[in-house]
Parts: structure tokens; sequence; C-alpha cells
């Protein structure tokens, strides 16, 4: 019984078609339409893990969609334990997010219409994750891209939101470029689009090469599946912020709250880690993509991590926390940790999903806007809701100890990133111990309740600042931190094994480790090294930093240098403008001015110009001189023509004709009158007329004799008829 797995996208889709169509009926009540179909969605989502975790993975073909020569795409569905995974995840976010939705967005002119696109969005997610082959796949990425531009731009009346979908869009469909040549030469390559068939068959293609500059008769031999695999990872890097397309992420905050929700935690920018997850096979086998995946995921990280440090809208701090979080996960997978990376993704999710959907309820708790932080005092761990504080801090620890845990720790250390293995662990490390700091430096200045001595405001860039700040509320903090890292550590420990094996078929790994769930001593430095650096980020985010360096300018200085540098995002943003955005309107006005004004428009002008010119030739040596003279010509001939017929034909032939008749018709129709009408016909009728009054005379005369007959012959009969009556009584 697998019939109900269609019913996990198609449920959703369901719901945006109705919404597209009656949704202006319905107005505010839409929600009572979309949050039972994504429950539905959901609780299908957990019949088909514990169906996937009994029988393996499940194949569902529905129609052939393209059947063309070799090229033959058939619409179905793949489930394994990789899609079950991400079908938990986006149904359950995205049931919660329209829960959450039915209350934040009330009042809202656009209510159906978003819950028709986020319904959509999460159908489109389910099917990119269910898909069977890579054309179905790009056909739902590129949904999902058009939905995330309707959703950013939701309040599109506010010039900032509208400009944001547009960046979002079109750094996104830069990538996208890359990846449907990827796809383009996945199928040159291996002659399907079948997910399974090319994973099942990249072994084959190893050591297979091609010319990148054949087309200008050069040599440059490239390995096809690092080419694929490059190809395949640039569209990766646009939906999952990676660096440099990672400009468009903190941009997207200005989409409404539970869109951000869906697009940090679920959906979007999940899809490019999926994507390598999913293609994890191929891409092992190219050393190259792998360390090109280390490279960019470690600058991501990196970057993201220390840019959320000096944001002031708690938004803008959650978006760079998810692009640090992302780029964790791309490190992950370049050094092969793909269950770490998996398991990654799926807790990233939901407590991201979680900070975003109670970071407004916790701000309003603590009388602060919901957004916008204030540069005031911190405020006192023990005042935040405990859960939003274990969510931020497990997303800071979590990404080394899940990689200790999947056994391939020493993953790090392997030849294949030539060496530069520790400088990429330590900036895992680095990028943990920011993440805690930055993730409870938000919450600790979000708020405008103070404390500390009095008088004293603080600032990042006062060096006249206490010392120290947050020592009543450190205690506390590190107390819960501790004790649900221990709790979570633990559960994390306990069922690791079964995690590991039931991904394991689905993801590349070298070999499975023989005992997953045994912590070794490597395993357990590792574990605490990720603690360590994550708690010293929380010790971190309670002092202040300038009571280390006061009375020192130079190192002031420095670290000023350092806040302003991260204060505007290290220049990416204008990096991109100077390098990118600038060089291309350059290079467009130059297209505009010198290609299309003085070659295109001129040659359009000089082209109108000789048409122009050769039609007044035409009109003057062909029109007039030729085809004119011809019809004067033969206007002229067919005039005498006609006047030579009237005066020939018309009135001499004809009337002569015409007189002759005329005459011969009078003069028999004057003999017929004569010979036949008068006589003939006045005979016939005199004769006709005698006859019938000598019959009639006849008739009159013999009428009394035959009365009289007639009376006798009856009284005869009477008579007889008695004397037969008389003789019949006797």
């Amino acid at each position: 019984m697998t019939w109900f797995f269609i019913l996990i996208p198609l449920l959703p889709f369901t719901a945006f078609l109705f919404l597209v169509l009656f949704g202006g009926r319905i107005k505010d009540q839409c929600h009572r339409l979309t949050i039972p179909a994504l429950s539905l969605s959901f609780l299908f989502s957990v019949i088909a893990f514990y169906t996937i975790l009994k029988s393996g993975p499940i194949r569902l073909d529905l129609y052939t969609f393209i059947d063309s020569g070799t090229l033959k795409v058939d619409l179905g569905l793949y489930l394994d334990s990789l899609s079950v995974l991400l079908l938990l995840l986006v149904t359950g976010v995205s049931t919660l997010v329209h829960i959450f939705s039915s209350r934040y967005m009330q009042g809202d002119p656009r209510y159906p219409r978003f819950f028709a696109v986020i319904s959509l969005f999460t159908f489109s997610m389910l099917m990119l994750t269910m898909s069977t082959n890579l054309f179905m796949l790009y056909l739902f990425w590129e949904i999902m891209g058009i939905c995330s531009y309707l959703l950013i731009s939701h309040w599109a009346e506010n010039r900032s939101s509208y400009e944001s979908a547009m960046r979002a869009f079109l750094v996104n469909a830069a990538a996208d470029i890359g990846l449907g040549l990827g796809i383009f030469l996945t199928f040159v390559t291996f002659e399907t689009l079948d997910i399974q068939q090319i994973l099942a068959g990249a072994e084959t293609k190893v050591g297979q090469t091609v010319n990148l500059l054949g087309w200008l008769g050069l040599q440059w031999n490239v390995e096809v599946l690092t080419l694929i695999a490059l190809l395949l990872f640039l569209g990766a890097m646009g939906k999952s912020a990676q660096f440099p397309f990672h400009i468009w992420l903190p941009f997207s905050m200005e989409a409404p709250t539970p869109v951000s929700a869906l697009i940090h935690a679920a959906t979007l920018v999940k899809a490019g880690v999926f994507l390598v997850l999913r293609m994890s096979p191929l891409f092992i086998l190219s050393p190259t993509a792998m360390n090109v995946m280390i490279i960019i995921g470690a600058i991501t990280a990196f970057l993201g991590a220390t840019v959320a440090l000096t944001q002031t809208d708690i938004k803008r701090i959650l978006a760079y926390s998810t692009m640090s979080q992302l780029g964790l996960m791309i490190l992950a997978c370049g050094a092969g940790a793909f269950i770490a990376a998996t398991f990654h993704l799926l807790a990233h999710g939901a407590s991201k999903a979680f900070l975003f959907l109670s970071a407004g309820s916790a701000l309003q708790h603590l009388e602060a806007t919901p957004h916008v932080e204030k540069e005031e005092q911190p405020t006192a761990w023990f005042a935040f809701p405990p859960s939003t504080l274990i969510s931020a801090f497990s997303l800071a620890w979590l990404s080394p100890v899940l990689i200790a845990l999947s056994g391939y720790g020493m993953l790090w250390f392997s030849p294949r990133s030539n060496g530069l293995s520790p400088l990429f662990w330590f900036i895992a490390l680095m990028t943990v111990f920011l993440t805690a700091l930055h993730l409870s430096r938000g919450l600790n200045r979000g708020t405008n309740k103070k404390m500390g001595p009095p008088g004293v405001t603080p600032s990042l860039v006062s060096p006249n600042s206490s010392l120290f700040l947050g020592l009543p509320g450190l205690g506390p903090a590190v107390l819960i931190a501790t004790i649900s890292s221990l709790v979570l550590a633990g559960a994390l420990a306990w069922f690791w094994g079964g995690i590991t094996t039931f991904l394991y078929p689905t993801v590349a790994l070298s070999e499975l480790p023989p005992n997953p769930s045994k912590l070794s001593f490597f395993t357990m430095m590792l574990i605490l090294a990720g603690f360590g650096a994550a708690l010293l980020g929380l010790i971190f985010s309670q002092f202040n930093l300038y009571g280390f360096i006061q009375g020192s300018p130079k190192r002031v200085g420095w670290y000023k240098r350092f806040y302003v540098l991260t204060h505007n995002k290290w220049y990416m943003d204008e990096i991109c403008d100077a390098y990118i955005v600038r060089p291309n309107l350059k290079f467009s006005r130059w297209l505009w001015e010198a290609v299309d004004m003085r070659l295109i428009e001129r040659f359009t002008l000089f082209s109108a110009d000789g048409t122009v010119s050769f039609s007044r030739w035409l009109w003057k040596s062909v029109d007039v001189r030729i085809i004119g003279r011809v019809i004067e010509g033969t206007a002229g001939l067919t005039v005498g023509l006609a006047r030579w017929l009237w005066a020939s034909v018309d009135i001499r032939a004809l009337g002569w004709l015409v007189d002759g008749t005329a005459k011969i018709t009078q003069q028999t129709a004057g003999w017929l009158w004569r010979s036949v009408d008068i006589r003939w016909l006045e005979r016939f009728v005199n004769g006709i007329g005698r006859k019938n009054e000598a019959a009639g005379q006849t008739l009159r005369e013999i009428e009394p004799s035959m009365l009289q007959h007639q009376l006798l012959v009856m009284i005869f009969a009477l008579v007889a008829a008695l004397i037969l009556f008389l003789l019949f009584l006797l």
C-alpha cells in the first residue's frame, strides 16, 4: 500500500489549487484548509518513515512525461532514508508555519494569496525531495525560486521588499545556470536523467575526460565527473547561500516572519545541501569537487559567524547564523561526513524554525521590539525562556559533535585536502565559538532591560565600558547550556548507531564504521572541543571585550576596524556592487551605446533608409515607368475593344438579331391568333356547347317517364311482398 505516498505532495497542491480558484471567497478562513492538508501530509510522512525503515526504498512511477529519442523522463516518486527524513522536516515545519501564519497574517489584504503561495512552496520542496530524475528536480527547483520571489515580495508596497526579492531571484537564477548545464552534461555523459541510474553508473565514468576548449581548437581536458560535480554544486551554492552567492539571504528577511522560518529552516536553503547529499556517490568520486566544497563551506561558515556578531536586527542575526550553519554542512559534506551533514540539516531546520517563530514572542515577553535590537544594557539570561536558550546554544555545538559522532572525524586530516584539514577544523571550531557568541549576544542585547552597575551604559564601540556585565546571568546560562548539551549529546550517542545504519545505504561513505555508537578517545576529544568552543563563546558573550584591551589604543583601533569590517558584512555587498553589478551595468550600457545604438540601430536605420530609397526607385522605375505604362496601355486596349464590341457586336449584330426575332415572334403570334385561336378554338367550343345543350334537353324529356316507371316498380314490389307474407302466415 504505497498509494498514500502520492498524497504527501498532493494535499498541499490541492490546497493551492483550491485557494487559487476560491480563495477570494473564503478569505480569512484559508488556514482552515491548508493546516489540515499539511497535517495529513506530515502524518503520511510518518507512515512513510516506518515503511522505509522496514522495507527499504520505494519507487513509484506514475507516467512517462517525456519520451523523445534517448531522452525519457518518467514522472514518479522515490523514497529512501534520506528523502523520508526531509519529508518529516518539510511537512512538520511547514505545518507549524501554517499554524503560526494563521494568527501572524491576520488582517493582511493578501491573506489568501499568502497561503496559496506557501502551499505551492511546500509542494515544490516535497516533489524536489521525492524526485526520481534530475529533470523533475530542476523543474521544482525553479518553481521554488519563483515562490521565494513571491513570498519575499509579499509586502511589495515597500521598496526594500521587492528589491530584496529581485536580488534573491537574480542571484539564484545565475547559480541555476550552472545547475542546468550540469544536468545537461550529466545526460550527455550517462544518457539518462534517472538519479539512481546515474549514481549506479558513476564509477564507470571515472577517468573519462572532456575537452572544454575543443570548440576553439585548443586542448584542456577535465574529468567529466569533476565538471558535473562542480556544475551541480554551483546550483547548490545559490540555493544554500554559499559564498559568494550568499548576498541574497540576509535581504530575504524583508519577508514576513513565517516565510523566513520556512525559507531558512526547512525548504529553500536546504535544497542545495539536499542536492549534494542526494548526489554524494558522484561527488565523492571527484576529490577536486570535495576540496572545493570544503573551501567554500569554510569561507561561508566563517563569514556568516563573524558578520552576525555586529548585526543589530535579530532576524539578520538569525539569517547570518543560517548562512554559517549551511557553510558547516557543506564543509562536512566536503570532508565526507555526509551522515553528520544530514543530521545537522535536520537538527538545524528544527532549531532554526523554533528560533524564528519564538524570537518575537520572547522579545515581546521582555518588552522589546520584535525585530530591531537596541544598543542598550545586556539582559540576564534567566529572563529568556529556557527553550530559546537551549535551541540557540544547540545550534552552536551541534556541527562538530555530529562530525565526531559520525565516525569520520579522521577525514578532516585525510590527504584529500592537501594538508589543510587542520586549518578547516580550526575554522569549524572558530565558527562554533562565533555562533555561540553571536546567538547569545543577540538574545543578550535584544531587550531594553538593564542590569549591572547603575549609570553604566556600555557600548561595543566605547572603550569606557565596564569589564564584566553578565555575571548575574552567566551562571544560570552556563548551567542550562551544559545540562541541555549533556542530555542532547547522550541522546545522540544512544541512537547514533541507528541513524548511521539507516542513512548509510543512501549517502556515500568509504566504509561503514564498525561500531558507530561507540565513542573513542579521539571522538571524545572532538566532542569536548566542540562543547568547549560553544561554552567559550557563551562566556565571552557576557563580557565586554573592551575591558581586556582598555588602555591600549592600538588594540582598540584594531578592534574598531574589525567591528566596522564585520558590521559592513566584510564589504561583500560593496565588492559585489563594485566588481559585478557596476561592471555589468557598464558593460550593458556599453552594449547599448556601442552595439545597440551605433551598430544595431544604425544598421536598422540604414536598412530602413535603403528600403525607402529602393522602394522609391521601384516606384519610379518599375511602378511608374513599366507597370504604370503597361496598365495604361492595357486599359486603353480594353476601352478600345469594348467600344468596338459595342459598335460592332452590340449595336449591329445583336440589334439585328433582336429586331428579327421580334418580328418573327409578332408574325407567329398573329398567325396563331387568326388561325388557331379564333377559328379552331371557337368552333371546338361551340360544338361542345351544342352537344351539352342537346344532352340536357334529352334528359329533361325523359325525366317524367322514368319517374313513373320507378313508382310502378315499387308498387309491384310491395304487392308481391304482401302476398308472400300472407302465404307464409296461412
